[in-house]
């Protein structure tokens, strides 16, 4: 059963309660939650337990009227007229049910007891004190009388609700565009239902049809969610006509953009008796800090049933009245004096766009839509109103609603629009088309938004800017970036002449300017005039308030490569959106953190905010952070070593992104394959691979990507006997780190050891790159290339210290991959091999060393790339293995190795 989804302790504690029942150690038992909180499917599924004697009711509000009606419902199919008469004597009662269970176990079960006669509710809670050998379990919106309270149904959670989503749903798109949508559509859901099962199924069946998830379709889902939804607290419930109109006021009250105060409605408006049958009906419930409606969709669902006089006349009462009582609410008033307007009112269309943006990121993009889109309809003004519905796609967008962004950005006549309507749509129009369609629209829009702006709105300049340049850098497009910079160079200031302000410099110039600049300075080569303005950037950064300066100032902190920088900016970012609501921002957002986390070898992490990201990649049909965290799925599954997975995760985010001009997925996932293949031996795919992607003149490169696989092209080389190649490599890692990179600064000293002409030069440059605690993945891998020197010059006591702390901090970081090669080179210092009953206890440790990797699939190439030996060495080794074993080929060598 669907509604089942979720409530699996929940089932578990029935199942457990009629166990009980069987063996004749009855009980009471109560269910309480909300309507649509699956009470009534958890107590079907116990009604159908084999071997029960099941007497069932449920109490209904049209017969509550009736003294015992339900108790005459419950006990009719065991009534034999001249037996016993039907009692309401609860002692009686609790006798004819111990006589019932003696001959076969008994359950009691009762829905919506609260919804009872009162007569029944009595003597039901009576019995349930006395219940012996057979059980009752009572269900109900609240509990009643001394009943136990037992099992609160809870929300369920999001996970759980999309699940029970999918069980219901019976339609699936077709096109790309249609599965988009239907993934959109099943977020809308479960963001509005709230975790309750009930509203979860009407949605689904009321939503996931063929003609919404049309790419054309034009269906308002939230009016056919409420629609569907309302039966499953509007029926059966009749209402006296002054409870009907404070019900309508408090939904009016409630329906409102912002937080729900305190109580909803002023006092002056609210009828005690009135109160106190809505309570009693269900429809609203007491909780910690007032009352409150039983569920966060009911006050849109009764909206969608009442006739609309009725609801202006309750917001024009709402308005008149907080307007004289509360004028610290301004949005609610200004929101409730334009909902009872009957024509366009400039004056109260003016009064709430003034009131939202006073509101700012109090709201969340949802209700900052709703609200510009009623002051967008209000307005007379035409330039005003092209302006307030280009507010209401940027709302939309940030809310994960591109079908709603669109539909608002066609009301925008973008030939007689003002700049500002033009420049927002622009903006908009840019951030969609570089997240699900070509990067060339996503530069183009906001460079044209910057050339529009310029000299008018400082802010929306600087805005599109950064989203320009983020277009540009990740693309890795030079001439975008170029133009970027040259804009930048143009002078944003803040104020005009002539006012107080102009001149002034902001946050937000310093950062962004900065941040561009630097990126240009790099893609061009020119290291060190980079690292001064990316310096300038995130010097800046650490004044940073809003999501934008910290995402900024983290991507230049990525530029010029300071790791731990980024980590806290986007980090920032990432809590700063989750708390605006910025869906769409937030989904890129997550990608890119990831990206840092994985970089730094923290794959855990990023594994996290991928899956999170994920979900609203989806939603929102975001491909190119898709393409992301398939590329960043690739660098995971190399850091645990699945050469396979790493190939196709990073062949898929290839595919995403032809023709689409990606640079960075390009040259991101080829870095994944080259790193994997370096940590699991392969070292001449590595090799090959690592020089096409850093390589300049490579069509696979991307300058920053290129800067941080340096390290892995050095090693790679080192350990294949190409020292030439990671000589070539290294001034260019080394003039980053001069440039003020604080990771190339750390890394620094372990490519000088690679590279270096004495033993004892090594020595020094291996501990020197051993000593930042901020950068653990880079200190284990300095520390597992410094065993390995150690175990070369037969330091094996100080090789095994190194490595067991290499490897140890390996194990904690989870990347299995270097793991293993490090307990490899740990397992190659041991004098002889760990004794055993198996025959592998005759071989050397290098013998059984080079037997393991042979028996796990590795060549012999292979093998003496990751032991630093020749080819012949190991062949030797092989042939001794062999020959003490007394085995005929390599085929045989997993078998006679196990447990050695």
């Amino acid at each position: 059963m669907h509604q089942l989804v979720g409530r699996v302790a929940e089932i578990a504690r029935l199942t457990e309660f009629v166990a009980e029942v069987r063996a004749g150690r009855g009980g009471s038992l109560g269910v309480w939650g909300p309507p649509g909180s699956g009470k009534s499917a958890l107590l079907a599924h116990i009604g159908a337990s084999p071997g029960l004697r099941v007497l069932s009711a449920a109490g209904d509000d049209s017969e509550s009227d009736i003294p015992g009606g339900l108790l005459h419902q419950l006990l009719g199919p065991v009534h034999r007229p001249g037996e016993h008469e039907l009692t309401t004597d609860p002692e009686a009662l609790a006798a004819l049910l111990t006589r019932l269970a003696a001959a076969v176990p008994t359950l009691v079960i009762v829905d919506d007891v609260d919804r009872a006669d009162s007569l029944s509710q009595q003597v039901l809670t009576d019995v349930a004190a006395l219940a012996g050998s057979w059980g009752i379990v009572f269900a109900g919106r609240r509990a009643i009388g001394t009943v136990p309270r037992g099992l609160e149904l809870d929300r369920l959670t999001d996970e759980d609700s999309r699940t029970l989503v999918e069980t219901v749903a019976t339609t699936d798109g077709d096109t790309l565009d249609q599965q988009r949508r239907r993934c959109r559509v099943v977020e809308a859901i479960v963001d509005r239902a709230a975790g309750n099962p009930g509203v979860l199924v009407l949605s689904t069946r009321a939503l996931i049809t063929p003609d919404v998830l049309r790419a054309d379709s034009s269906v308002d889902v939230s009016r056919r969610a409420d629609s569907a939804v309302a039966t499953l607290w509007l029926t059966r419930r009749h209402l006296s006509p002054h409870a009907h109109e404070l019900g309508l006021l408090w939904s009016v009250a409630c329906d409102c953009p912002g937080s729900v105060p305190t109580p909803a409605i002023p006092d002056s408006l609210v009828d005690d008796a009135a109160l106190a049958e809505l309570i009693e009906s269900g429809l609203l419930v007491e909780t910690a800090s007032g009352v409150a409606p039983v569920h966060p969709l009911l006050p849109a669902a009764v909206l969608e049933l009442a006739p609309s006089g009725e609801v202006r006349r309750a917001h024009a009462a709402l308005a008149d009245t907080l307007d004289s009582v509360a004028p610290n609410q301004d949005l609610r008033a200004a929101w409730h004096r334009s909902r009872a307007a009957t024509t366009t009112d400039e004056n109260g269309a003016t009064r709430l766009e003034g009131a939202v943006t006073r509101a700012g990121y109090a709201l969340t993009p949802s209700d900052r839509a709703r609200a510009l889109h009623v002051a967008a309809a209000l307005s007379v003004d035409a330039d005003r109103r092209s302006v307030r519905w280009a507010r209401v796609a940027e709302a939309r967008l940030a809310s994960g609603d591109p079908d709603g962004t669109e539909r608002a950005a066609l009301r925008v006549d973008t030939d007689d629009a003002p700049v500002e309507a033009r420049v927002r749509i622009l903006l908009t129009e840019g951030l969609m088309a570089a997240a699900a369609r070509t990067p060339q629209e996503g530069f183009e829009r906001p460079i044209r938004a910057a050339e529009l702006i310029h000299g008018a709105n400082d802010s929306l300049e600087l805005e599109a800017l950064a989203d320009a340049a983020e277009v540009s850098w990740w693309s890795g497009r030079v001439e975008w970036i170029a133009r970027v910079a040259e804009l930048a160079a143009g002078g944003v200031t803040t104020g005009r002449p002539g006012r107080p302000e102009a001149g002034r410099v902001t946050t937000s110039h310093r950062i962004t300017v900065g941040a561009v600049r630097g990126c240009a300075a790099l893609f061009d080569g020119d290291l060190e005039s980079a690292g001064v303005h990316l310096r300038v950037s995130l010097d800046a950064g650490t004044a940073a308030v809003s999501a934008r300066d910290h995402r900024m100032a983290g991507q230049a902190a990525m530029l010029l490569g300071d790791d731990v920088a980024a980590f806290h900016h986007l980090t920032e970012s990432v809590a700063l959106l989750r708390a605006e609501g910025d869906v769409f921002r937030l989904c890129f957002t997550l990608h890119v953190l990831a990206s840092v986390q994985m970089w730094r070898g923290q794959a855990t992490h990023a594994a996290e905010l991928l899956a999170e990201g994920a979900v609203l990649a989806r939603r929102i049909g975001d491909g190119r952070s898709q393409a992301f965290a398939l590329t960043m799925s690739a660098h995971g599954d190399g850091l645990r070593g699945s050469a396979d997975a790493v190939r196709e995760a990073a062949d898929a985010a290839l595919r995403l992104v032809t023709g689409r001009d990606v640079g960075y997925i390009a040259a991101a996932a080829h870095w994944a394959m080259g790193r994997t293949d370096l940590a699991t031996g392969r070292l001449a795919s590595a090799l090959e691979i690592l020089q096409e992607v850093t390589d300049p003149e490579s069509a696979t490169t991307h300058p920053p990507t290129a800067l941080f696989a340096l390290p892995d092209l050095v090693e790679a080389a080192v350990r294949s006997g190409r020292p030439d190649i990671a000589r070539t490599a290294l001034p260019r890692f080394a003039a980053w780190a001069a440039a003020g990179s604080p990771w190339a600064a750390s890394v620094l000293p372990r490519l000088h050891a690679l590279t270096a002409e004495s033993e004892s030069d090594a020595e020094r440059w291996f501990r020197e790159g051993s000593t930042d605690p901020d950068r653990p993945f880079e200190v284990a891998r300095t520390q597992l290339l410094h065993g390995e020197s150690l175990r070369r010059r037969r330091h094996r006591v100080r090789a095994r210290v190194v490595l067991q702390e290499s490897m140890a901090t390996f194990a904690r970081l989870r990347v299995t991959a270097w793991e293993q090669r490090a307990a490899t080179e740990l397992s190659a210092t041991a004098e002889r091999a760990r004794r055993g009953p198996d025959a592998a206890s005759m071989l050397t440790s290098q013998e059984l060393t080079v037997a393991r990797l042979v028996a796990d699939g590795a060549s012999n190439q292979q093998v003496a790339e990751q032991l630093y030996l020749s080819r012949k060495t190991v062949e030797s080794h092989l042939h001794k293995v062999y020959t003490k074993l007394g085995i005929g080929s390599r085929k045989q060598l997993p078998g006679v190795l196990d447990g050695g």
